[in-house]
């Protein structure tokens, strides 16, 4: 049985965030966070957690797994203020500002820092790829010895693939109209419970969120080019998200990643987006990389 820590973390903007923490009875140095994607929460996804925890003890590397602001559809936390209202209180994946994620990272990495662990695997699942991407970009974050991005699909290609090609350029189009009105205002149901702030953070090129920008050849890939930790690129080869067979995408990934000490692009064949049934692959996948790095 795994011993499993529930705990809390508050942000520098005051924004508290729950989560699990599992340690090793013979620490290290190393601990491994994981960033949830869109709509999670730290308590979903328990398959991988289990047999990622696991490894990951076996191992001496803690694991870390923290909601971000982002979590779920919608959350709010109590106001600061009173004249604040209930809108600006609005998060979770409808109503976040991706840049905000900055906060959220910082303060996982400030906590396994205070526990001890000086090195971080940042591994960051979905959205949560874009996130750590963005993080590490943002902060050259000494601490992060090493990057792992599963599943790190184009929202804007998978929302071409969901809602056509015209389809988007609609959504995008009325997105612009309301956000120029209210910026929190909802999108039609057709388009996902998003503001249309939101919404445009997702879907529009060149926005900040905009990390994985593979439909622009013309992309200047700034977030991924510049990152000097060792980068580990993973996609499951039946990903319901994918444009392009993954081994294409891995190829892209590479030819970007100009400054890292070491990239490494991994499929894990038959693996979904969120690689149900590969989890037992997927946490080897995971361990191989982190000892090949001796970050450990």
């Amino acid at each position: 049985m795994i011993s499993v820590v529930l705990a809390q973390i508050t942000t520098r903007d005051r924004i508290t965030l729950d989560g699990i923490v599992i340690e090793p009875r013979k620490k290290s140095a190393t601990a491994l966070i994981w960033i949830h994607g869109l709509g999670s929460n730290f308590s979903h996804g328990q398959s991988i957690t289990r047999e990622l925890s696991q490894t990951c003890l076996k191992n001496g590397i803690a694991y870390f797994k923290f909601n971000t602001r982002g979590h779920d559809v919608v959350n709010r936390d109590a106001p600061k203020r009173k004249a604040q209202t209930i809108v600006n209180r609005l998060r979770g994946a409808g109503f976040e500002r991706f840049e905000d994620c900055v906060l959220d990272i910082r303060a996982v990495i400030h906590f396994a820092r205070k526990l001890g662990y000086r090195k971080v695997i940042l591994v960051g699942h979905s959205t949560g790829a874009n996130k750590a991407l963005y993080y590490l970009y943002k902060t050259k974050d000494p601490a992060v010895k090493g990057l792992i991005l599963l599943g790190a699909i184009s929202d804007i290609a998978a929302g071409k693939k969901k809602f056509g090609a015209t389809g988007l350029a609609r959504g995008i189009a009325l997105a612009e109209k309301r956000a120029r009105k209210n910026s929190d205002a909802l999108m039609p149901l057709p388009y996902g419970i998003f503001s249309a702030k939101r919404f445009l953070s997702m879907f529009r090129q060149g926005d900040s969120e905009d990390v994985f920008p593979y439909l622009n050849p013309r992309a200047a890939w700034k977030e991924l080019k510049t990152i000097r930790a060792p980068i580990a690129v993973i996609f499951g080869s039946r990903d319901q998200y994918l444009d392009r067979p993954a081994e294409k995408l891995v190829e892209i990934f590479r030819s970007h990643a100009l400054s890292t000490k070491s990239f490494s692009g991994v499929i894990i064949k038959g693996a979904d987006h969120g690689f149900k049934g590969k989890e037992k692959m997927l946490s080897k996948v995971v361990m191989d990389w982190i000892q090949q790095q001796a970050v450990v």
